[in-house]
C-alpha cells in the first residue's frame, strides 16, 4: 500500500495501489502519516518525495467505497472528529523538512490536499487536479480549503473548491499550483534531481527558511521580518555557515553536516 525507500538523504514514499488509483484507504493514510513523521525525526533524511505508482494516477483521492459503509452507518449528526477512520492523518502535520511531489496523473480531492502539504511540486503533462467535493456532497477535506488559498490565491482557489471542476497541469502551472510540468516519462527523474539538490543544501538553512516562509506568511511584514531574524540566527552561527563560506572561497561544492 505505501512503500517507502531511502536515496542518500532522500525518503521516497510511493502510493501503491494503481488498480485503485491510488486511493487513499484509512490504513494507507494512517501509513502515510506515520511515514511521514518518522521521516521528519531522522535527523539523516533532509528531503521526502512522494508520488504513486503507475500512470493513471497520483492519488485519485479518498477510497470511496470505504467510504460510503463509513457514511452508511454514522450516526444522523456525527460529532466533528480530528482524526480520520484509519487514525491521525497527515492533513494536520507541521513538517519541518522539505517535501517534493511528483504528480502523475489524477491528483484529485484528498489526493490534491495531499499534494498541498508538499513544498514543491512537478507535474506530468498527463496531471489532472480537481477539489471534487461538492461533487460528492462533501465539503472538500485534507486541508484543501486552508491550503489551497495560501498557494493559489483566493479567487483561482474559491473555483476549484466550489466548482470541483478539474483543471490540466498547464493550468495548474498557471496559477502556480505547481512548480514545472514535464512530459510523463520524466516526471519522477525530475522530482528525483530536484530532491537530490534540496538534500545537498544546508539542512539548519533549508528547515529555518521552510519555517519562516510559513509561519511569516500570516504576520505584518515586520513581525515576518523579525521572524527571519530570529530564524536565522541559528543557522547563521552554524559549522555549516563556516562550511559554505570556505566552499565558496575554495571553489568547490560545500558538504553540510547539519551542525
Amino acid at each position: 500500500m505505501i512503500e517507502t525507500t531511502t536515496r542518500g538523504h532522500v525518503l521516497e514514499i510511493t502510493l501503491n495501489r494503481p488498480e485503485a488509483m491510488n486511493a487513499l484507504s484509512p490504513e494507507m493514510t494512517r501509513d502515510l502519516t506515520d511515514a511521514l513523521v518518522a521521516f521528519d525525526k531522522d535527523d539523516a533524511l533532509r528531503v521526502a518525495l512522494i508520488t504513486g505508482a503507475g500512470e493513471r494516477a497520483f492519488c485519485a483521492g479518498a477510497d470511496l467505497g470505504r467510504m460510503q459503509q463509513t457514511l452508511e452507518t454514522q450516526p444522523a449528526n456525527p460529532a466533528p472528529r480530528a482524526e480520520s477512520p484509519g487514525g491521525p492523518s497527515f492533513v494536520a502535520l507541521e513538517l519541518s523538512k522539505p517535501v517534493v511531489g511528483a504528480i502523475n496523473g489524477h491528483c484529485l480531492a484528498a489526493g490534491l490536499g495531499l499534494a498541498l502539504l508538499c513544498d514543491v511540486r512537478i507535474a506530468a503533462e498527463n496531471a489532472t487536479f480537481g477539489c471534487m467535493g461538492t461533487v460528492r456532497g462533501i465539503v472538500p477535506g485534507a486541508g484543501q480549503t486552508q491550503r489551497l488559498p495560501r498557494l493559489v490565491g483566493m479567487a483561482n482557489a474559491m473555483w476549484l473548491l466550489l466548482s470541483a471542476e478539474r483543471i490540466d497541469a498547464q493550468e495548474a502551472f498557471r496559477i502556480g499550483l505547481v512548480n514545472k510540468v514535464v512530459p510523463r516519462e520524466e516526471v519522477l527523474e525530475a522530482a528525483r534531481q530536484w530532491a537530490d539538490l534540496l538534500a545537498s543544501r544546508a539542512p539548519l538553512a533549508v528547515q529555518a527558511a521552510k519555517q519562516a516562509a510559513l509561519e511569516g506568511i500570516e504576520l505584518p511584514l515586520m513581525e515576518g521580518l523579525a521572524l527571519e531574524s530570529k530564524l536565522g540566527a541559528k543557522p547563521r552561527h552554524s559549522e555549516d555557515a563556516l562550511e559554505g563560506v570556505r566552499a565558496f572561497n575554495e571553489k568547490r561544492a560545500p558538504v553540510f553536516r547539519g551542525v
